[in-house]
């Protein structure tokens, strides 16, 4: 083989990746989930939309948040997702019984002086971490 062909298919070969990288993986919250009260929560890439039962969806953002309004997708440790309710003894143990493994996927919303955590329990099964200043709550949500 001769230089140029060689060094095409070098060229090509070191393109492959960039070519073949694969999609980012889907968002585990994508989709619907519902309380036990029948409120249904859905995640978008950049929000969450809230649908109460018998009444109209919102989409949380600035304008329902008086314009205080943060959303985004991480992971968080068992011990930082436990010392969200540090303050509240029952629910922290209610918490330490639910998360059983040393790390989750999570999304985080505040609004306006409220934060909610959503922790991915498995693919069925979420708990969010409801967060009002000093007083926290927890609710379990299932997927639709």
């Amino acid at each position: 083989m001769t230089f140029l062909p060689r060094l095409a298919l070098l060229a090509f070969v070191a393109a492959l990746p960039i070519g073949c990288a694969a999609p980012p993986p889907p968002n585990p919250f994508a989709g619907a989930w519902t309380t036990a009260e029948r409120q249904q929560i859905a995640f978008r890439d950049d929000t969450i939309v809230v649908h109460p039962p018998d009444a109209q969806p919102t989409t949380m953002g600035a304008e329902s948040c008086a314009g205080a309004f943060r959303f985004s997708y991480g992971r968080k440790s068992r011990e930082a997702l436990i010392g969200l309710t540090s303050r509240q003894p029952d629910l922290t143990g209610r918490l330490a019984s639910l998360l059983v493994r040393p790390d989750y996927a999570v999304a985080e919303l505040a609004c306006d002086e409220g934060n909610s955590t959503y922790v991915l329990l498995d693919e069925r099964d979420l708990v969010v971490i409801h967060r009002d200043r000093d007083i926290a709550g927890i609710e379990r949500l299932s997927r639709l």
